[in-house]
């Protein structure tokens, strides 16, 4: 997820075609026979609304999803206007929001757990907390989840978490939690099981006014995406919105839980992109962005397409790419929304593994001055230069309009091959 604060210039899996188990005749007689049909599919289906939640600090184009979390005695909450991020993993909850008590994850030496997440916004600090997660009918039972405000641990994060970037929670009442459903099964994985040196996890003392010190945290015990924690419907997502017009006050999508695994989440007529980077946890395609190259990845989290300029990617050696949208107008200083006079068509192509496949994707980006000024939720030409990472493009929000959009968890097995993959 990237937060984009807008510049206020006046602006700012098929149910295996389900089982039947028939009960077979007694050879001798006959006998009453009885046919035992399949229990039905576990409901895997939750609405997406993209609306304004707050207007005292509006962002447009945010996914939000309601997830039910609850205590070891199933004691719940339901809690509405999540982000859906799938350039994450795990469920984080924003301050004074949770209002059940859920146990403390406690290190090896028995204290508690903290966690500094990083976003392309900043840092997440928070306590580690267990609960179990519901949504639709699927359930991640006794799973480490982030609750940022919580008097178990320091307020203010440890150095060597505050020195990775801003808070990304100061300022940011625009939703209430984040739900981190991307393509890593956990948010670290062996790096953080090896080595402390992310400042990633802590273990901490003396509650509110205490202190922490980072350490390794094994694969278990790390920030799970829910999905993969699900019995069934485990192996990734299905996105699904209609194509969006700009004028709308409010906008419905559906989040499907599993790939194949159900009649609901088969896909038809999609290209299955794995990664064009090997060795990378998080799927990097090869992108070219009208004339220019880049390295592209998708994530609901990010409300804008934001697209490299001038700069290099150098990812395991490979040679620097120099990317610049030429003849596109900016808002403002450098990093601003694109503004171009008159909507502006740009051509993306898209490469996943060793080129393969490959397809043009067509995007429209407009100027959103109108739009930022009336406050509307839903901006599908909206574009901002990519002044923080050069070479990197953010397939935001705007790219779900109007497409169906796979996220396959790494490792997990599909009909259509192994994730981590997107597919659309």
């Amino acid at each position: 997820m990237q937060n984009l604060a807008m510049r206020k210039m006046g602006l700012p899996m098929r149910y295996f075609a389900a089982t039947f188990l028939v009960a077979i005749l007694s050879a001798c007689g006959g006998g009453n026979g009885t046919v035992a049909t399949a229990p039905p599919p576990t409901p895997n289906q939750v609405p997406i609304s993209v609306e304004m939640f707050n207007l005292n600090n509006p962002f447009p184009n945010r996914p939000y999803v309601t997830v039910k979390v609850c205590d070891a005695q199933n004691n719940c909450q339901d809690i509405d206007h999540v982000l859906l991020d799938t350039g994450s993993t795990g469920l984080r909850i924003m301050p004074g929001v949770l209002n059940i008590t859920l146990p403390a994850q406690t290190y090896t030496n028995g204290d508690p757990v903290a966690e500094c997440m990083q976003y392309g916004a900043g840092y997440f600090w928070g306590a580690q907390r267990i609960a179990t997660l519901k949504m639709a009918g699927e359930v991640a039972a006794n799973i480490p989840v982030t609750v940022a405000g919580d008097s178990s641990i320091p307020v203010s994060a440890p150095p060597g978490c505050a020195a990775t970037g801003p808070n990304a929670i100061a300022g940011l009442p625009e939703f209430k939690g984040i739900l981190g459903i991307g393509p890593q099964k956990t948010d670290c994985g062996s790096s953080c099981e090896q080595s402390n040196t992310a400042q990633m996890y802590f273990s901490c003392q003396g509650g509110s006014s205490g202190s922490c010190k980072a350490v390794t945290m094994p694969v278990a015990m790390q920030t799970p995406n829910p999905v993969s924690q699900f019995a069934t419907d485990n192996n990734g997502t299905v996105i699904t919105f209609p194509a969006a017009n700009g004028n709308q006050s409010q906008m419905t999508g559906t989040l499907l839980f599993g790939i194949g695994t159900q009649p609901n989440n088969s896909l038809s007529g999609v290209q299955v992109y794995h990664s064009s980077v090997p060795g990378v946890k998080f799927p990097l395609l090869a992108a070219n962005i009208a004339g220019d190259a880049s390295f592209a990845f998708l994530d609901t989290g990010t409300n804008a397409y934001v697209l490299a300029q001038t700069g290099s990617a150098v990812i395991n050696s490979r040679p620097p790419f120099m990317q610049a949208i030429s003849g596109l107008a900016v808002c403002g200083q450098s990093g601003g929304p694109y503004c171009p006079p008159i909507p502006a068509t740009v051509q993306i192509r898209l490469n996943g593994s060793n080129g393969n496949p490959t397809s043009w994707q067509t995007i429209t980006l407009a100027d959103p001055t109108t739009a930022f000024q009336k406050n509307l939720p839903v901006i599908p030409t909206l574009a901002f230069q990519n002044s923080d990472f050069p070479g990197y493009s953010t397939l935001g929000l705007p790219f779900y309009f109007g497409r169906t959009v796979a996220t396959a968890i790494s490792g997990a097995k599909t009909s259509y091959g192994i994730g981590p993959y997107w597919a659309f």
